[in-house]
């Protein structure tokens, strides 16, 4: 690959990092929106009960795609008879798993002794073949590299579901709004997909030619079936022992700390993924690219997660409101497992970009019983107690985890623990700051002065090293690029 193909694959991945950023931060602020706007219009037990479903369906949904979409993004040829082949196939599992779902509604009501999950599950089909029709779709814009198309995919996908939950949720006052609303989402999303890619499928299918994807896909589906169950065996058993109010609470905790950090990760997949499968055969390549956006990432996400913790709150009480407070300790657990998670979650760029995804699997099944025997372990005391002992389940597997994954890959396990450090050491100074000062000034003024701290110190830390100092040059052209492309221009008078 010559210098040229060089600056062109850093500028597609930088302008798709850039651009996706975009579309996260609005898929952010729409959940923002919908926590303050919505969690005031419903209650926890609302919430509980879509919870009751997330496990079932998510476990379930894995089983939709097959792996197969980063089977597409990750093989570096791909035939139309393989491309086709994919489509219907995931087409296929998706009609089979919305019939599965309408079949499965009265065991749901059943197994939790209440009728409203077991209608969830049955009108979920809807959305899974809404989304199901254009996973291929998206597949092929992330593969060719168009984050452009796929930002706005995400935008039209998150702004319409914002909407219709709201719309919903005040005409309603019923757990139907989160559903419906997702769903009014998801056709956007689907419409818009279809209109971006521009490929069509045919009805000549060859189901032989898709074999290779399939091999890879099987990986990766066994290590999703392991993840999901270990992920949500937490929501299911809470629901079981401490019913709907404790699982609202505990649900909401966890998707208000995790969904930013999904957020952006789920955007610089897109972008990183082909680029890493790209540069395979250069392995100092390789690991510059892979380390540059990990360690982005974590200067992002890591010292906010920690200020977050010790906020949890002041936090709490602001954007959901009193009846949510009893969410504070819950939260605070959950924000200390999100400051390690990032990097957590990026080792599986390593696992796939490389093609060990037998690894991947094989790890899946020891972090599975890492977090399997943190939720049982922790259950007696509650949902409080799960998620402490899930944050602790989260920070023993790190040794295992780091060495597992970079094994094979010019990524060393040091590596890893050398872009968490100094953010890690930041937010924890921050941290201290904010338990000392927060019975002797106003919360936000503590909030506000945790997180200069902690964003400061983190600044100051990286500055120590090359590649910081390097990462900390990009950040700030991109800000100067972004100031510079908005500010007024002199008029040129007429002639």
């Amino acid at each position: 690959m010559g210098r040229t193909q060089h600056a062109s694959l850093g500028n597609a991945a930088a302008r798709g990092a850039t651009l996706l950023g975009l579309s996260q931060a609005v898929k952010i602020l729409t959940m923002l929106a919908s926590t303050v706007v919505v969690v005031r219009l419903l209650t926890p037990t609302d919430y509980g009960v879509i919870a009751m479903v997330a496990p079932v369906a998510s476990f379930i949904l894995i089983f939709q795609s097959l792996g197969l979409g980063q089977a597409v993004v990750q093989r570096a040829n791909l035939s139309q008879d393989q491309i086709n082949a994919v489509f219907w196939f995931n087409v296929a599992a998706s009609a089979a798993i919305a019939m599965f779902f309408v079949a499965l509604g009265p065991l749901v009501a059943w197994f939790y002794d209440d009728v409203r999950p077991g209608y969830v599950i049955a009108a979920s089909g809807l959305t899974v073949m809404a989304t199901g029709v254009t996973l291929l779709q998206v597949a092929l814009l992330n593969r060719e590299m168009r984050f452009g198309a796929l930002s706005i995919v995400d935008m039209v996908t998150a702004l319409a579901g914002l909407i219709a939950t709201i719309v919903f949720a005040v005409t309603t006052r019923s757990y139907w709004a989160l559903m419906l609303g997702p769903f009014v989402g998801a056709i956007a999303g689907s419409v818009l997909a279809w209109r971006m890619a521009g490929w069509r499928p045919s009805l000549h299918i060859q189901w032989s030619s898709s074999r290779d994807l399939l091999r890879f896909g099987v990986d990766v589906t066994g290590f999703n079936l392991l993840n999901q169950l270990s992920r949500n065996l937490d929501n299911v058993l809470i629901a079981k022992m401490w019913g709907a109010m404790q699982l609202g609470l505990y649900d909401r905790s966890y998707r208000l700390m995790m969904f930013p950090l999904q957020t952006l990760n789920q955007p610089l997949s897109r972008v990183i993924l082909p680029a890493l499968s790209k540069v395979l055969g250069e392995p100092e390549r390789y690991r510059r690219i892979f380390l540059t956006a990990v360690r982005s990432l974590v200067f992002v996400t890591v010292p906010g997660a920690i200020v977050a913790a010790a906020c949890s709150q002041q936090i709490i009480g602001l954007l959901l409101g009193e009846q949510w407070l009893s969410a504070a300790p819950i939260f605070f657990w959950l924000a200390l497992a999100a400051s390690i998670q990032v990097v957590s979650n990026a080792t599986g760029w390593l696992f796939i970009s490389s093609g060990h995804t037998r690894a991947m699997r094989n790890w899946g099944v020891l972090g599975a019983i890492f977090t399997i025997g943190s939720v049982v372990a922790g259950l007696p005391w509650g949902a409080t107690g799960v998620a402490a002992a899930y944050a602790a389940s989260e920070w023993l597997r790190i040794p295992i985890l780091y060495r597992w994954s970079t094994r094979g890959t010019s990524v060393r396990p040091v590596d890893l623990y050398a872009v968490l450090a100094p953010s890690l050491a930041a937010g924890g100074i921050a941290a201290g700051i904010i338990w000392i000062t927060q019975d002797r000034a106003d919360d936000l003024v503590v909030f506000a002065v945790g997180i200069v701290t902690a964003y400061g110190l983190s600044t100051a830390f990286h500055a120590f090293s090359e590649d910081g100092r390097a990462m900390l040059a990009r950040f700030y052209r991109i800000g100067h690029d972004a100031l510079d492309r908005y500010r007024p221009r002199p008029l040129i008078p007429a002639e």
